[in-house]
Protein backbone atom coordinates (compact mmCIF):
# COMPACT_ATOMS: atom_id res chain seq x y z
CA UNK A 1 0.00 0.00 0.00
CA UNK A 2 1.42 3.14 -1.31
CA UNK A 3 1.61 6.13 1.79
CA UNK A 4 -0.50 9.07 0.38
CA UNK A 5 0.69 12.75 -0.36
CA UNK A 6 0.84 15.32 1.95
CA UNK A 7 -1.88 17.91 0.16
CA UNK A 8 -1.09 20.88 -1.56
CA UNK A 9 -2.57 22.95 0.93
CA UNK A 10 0.09 21.44 3.51
CA UNK A 11 3.10 21.42 1.92
CA UNK A 12 1.77 25.15 1.04
CA UNK A 13 1.20 26.28 4.10
CA UNK A 14 5.06 24.90 4.88
CA UNK A 15 6.63 26.59 2.76
CA UNK A 16 4.92 29.55 3.62
CA UNK A 17 6.46 29.43 6.96
CA UNK A 18 9.53 28.66 5.95
CA UNK A 19 9.51 32.07 4.55
CA UNK A 20 7.92 33.79 7.66
CA UNK A 21 9.64 31.52 10.64
CA UNK A 22 12.62 31.44 9.01
CA UNK A 23 14.98 28.36 10.59
CA UNK A 24 13.20 26.13 12.87
CA UNK A 25 13.85 22.17 14.29
CA UNK A 26 10.18 22.26 14.92
CA UNK A 27 9.25 23.38 11.36
CA UNK A 28 12.05 20.58 10.45
CA UNK A 29 10.09 17.47 12.52
CA UNK A 30 6.69 18.96 10.54
CA UNK A 31 8.57 19.08 6.96
CA UNK A 32 9.75 15.35 7.47
CA UNK A 33 6.07 13.93 8.54
CA UNK A 34 4.64 15.51 5.71
CA UNK A 35 7.19 14.87 3.19
CA UNK A 36 7.36 11.29 4.51
CA UNK A 37 3.46 10.87 4.86
CA UNK A 38 3.96 10.55 8.62
CA UNK A 39 2.17 11.22 11.36
CA UNK A 40 4.42 12.85 14.71
CA UNK A 41 2.43 10.51 17.63
CA UNK A 42 4.05 13.51 19.78
CA UNK A 43 1.27 14.09 21.83
CA UNK A 44 3.19 16.94 23.58
CA UNK A 45 2.55 15.16 26.86
CA UNK A 46 4.98 17.17 29.16
CA UNK A 47 8.09 19.22 29.71
CA UNK A 48 10.30 16.99 27.59
CA UNK A 49 7.76 15.78 24.72
CA UNK A 50 7.31 19.40 23.75
CA UNK A 51 11.45 20.03 23.96
CA UNK A 52 11.92 16.92 21.82
CA UNK A 53 8.97 18.79 19.52
CA UNK A 54 11.17 22.13 19.68
CA UNK A 55 14.46 20.24 19.13
CA UNK A 56 13.44 18.58 16.21
CA UNK A 57 12.44 15.02 16.74
CA UNK A 58 9.16 13.17 15.75
CA UNK A 59 7.61 10.15 17.27
CA UNK A 60 6.91 8.07 14.29
CA UNK A 61 4.86 4.46 13.88
CA UNK A 62 6.64 1.91 11.88
CA UNK A 63 4.06 -0.92 11.24
CA UNK A 64 1.35 -0.12 14.32
CA UNK A 65 1.14 2.56 16.95
CA UNK A 66 2.78 -0.10 19.26
CA UNK A 67 6.23 0.39 17.96
CA UNK A 68 7.53 3.63 17.90
CA UNK A 69 10.65 5.91 17.39
CA UNK A 70 11.80 8.91 17.91
CA UNK A 71 13.46 10.27 15.00
CA UNK A 72 15.54 13.41 14.18
CA UNK A 73 14.46 15.37 11.47
CA UNK A 74 16.95 16.71 9.28
CA UNK A 75 17.87 20.21 9.74
CA UNK A 76 15.82 21.37 6.05
CA UNK A 77 15.32 24.74 7.04
CA UNK A 78 18.99 25.46 8.21
CA UNK A 79 21.26 23.16 6.35
CA UNK A 80 21.59 23.96 2.41
CA UNK A 81 22.27 20.60 1.55
CA UNK A 82 19.47 18.81 3.73
CA UNK A 83 16.96 22.07 1.80
CA UNK A 84 18.31 21.35 -1.79
CA UNK A 85 17.37 17.64 -1.02
CA UNK A 86 13.92 18.27 -1.42
CA UNK A 87 13.72 19.92 -4.81
CA UNK A 88 12.01 17.62 -6.89
CA UNK A 89 14.03 16.15 -10.17
CA UNK A 90 15.23 18.41 -12.63
CA UNK A 91 14.59 21.53 -10.61
CA UNK A 92 16.85 23.99 -10.02
CA UNK A 93 17.66 27.14 -7.29
CA UNK A 94 19.54 30.12 -7.30
CA UNK A 95 19.24 30.95 -4.23
CA UNK A 96 21.32 30.99 -1.34
CA UNK A 97 19.49 30.47 1.85
CA UNK A 98 18.51 27.34 3.02
CA UNK A 99 14.71 28.48 4.14
CA UNK A 100 14.23 29.94 0.40
CA UNK A 101 15.16 26.26 -1.18
CA UNK A 102 13.09 24.40 1.39
CA UNK A 103 10.07 26.77 0.43
CA UNK A 104 10.46 26.49 -3.17
CA UNK A 105 11.04 22.93 -2.70
CA UNK A 106 7.81 22.21 -0.62
CA UNK A 107 5.76 24.53 -3.23
CA UNK A 108 7.15 22.65 -6.39
CA UNK A 109 6.22 19.78 -4.55
CA UNK A 110 3.07 20.82 -4.09
CA UNK A 111 2.11 22.28 -7.39
CA UNK A 112 3.51 18.91 -8.87
CA UNK A 113 1.78 16.53 -6.83
CA UNK A 114 4.83 14.31 -5.97
CA UNK A 115 4.78 11.37 -4.32
CA UNK A 116 6.09 11.00 -0.31
CA UNK A 117 9.27 9.89 -0.03
CA UNK A 118 9.59 6.28 0.30
CA UNK A 119 12.87 5.61 2.72
CA UNK A 120 14.73 8.52 4.07
CA UNK A 121 17.18 10.24 1.44
CA UNK A 122 19.74 11.56 4.46
CA UNK A 123 22.72 9.60 5.13
CA UNK A 124 23.60 11.15 8.43
CA UNK A 125 20.07 11.04 9.50
CA UNK A 126 19.72 8.67 12.51
CA UNK A 127 16.77 7.06 14.32
CA UNK A 128 16.87 8.28 18.23
CA UNK A 129 15.76 5.48 20.95
CA UNK A 130 15.22 6.23 24.20
CA UNK A 131 14.39 9.99 24.08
Amino acid sequence: MRPEAASADTLSELAGQCLREGPSRRLDGEIYCAIHALCDWNDLGDELRVSAREEGYVLVAHDNESDTRWVEAPPFTSEMKYAESLMPQGLAHIAREPRIVCATALSARARAGEPPFRHCRWPDSEAISGR
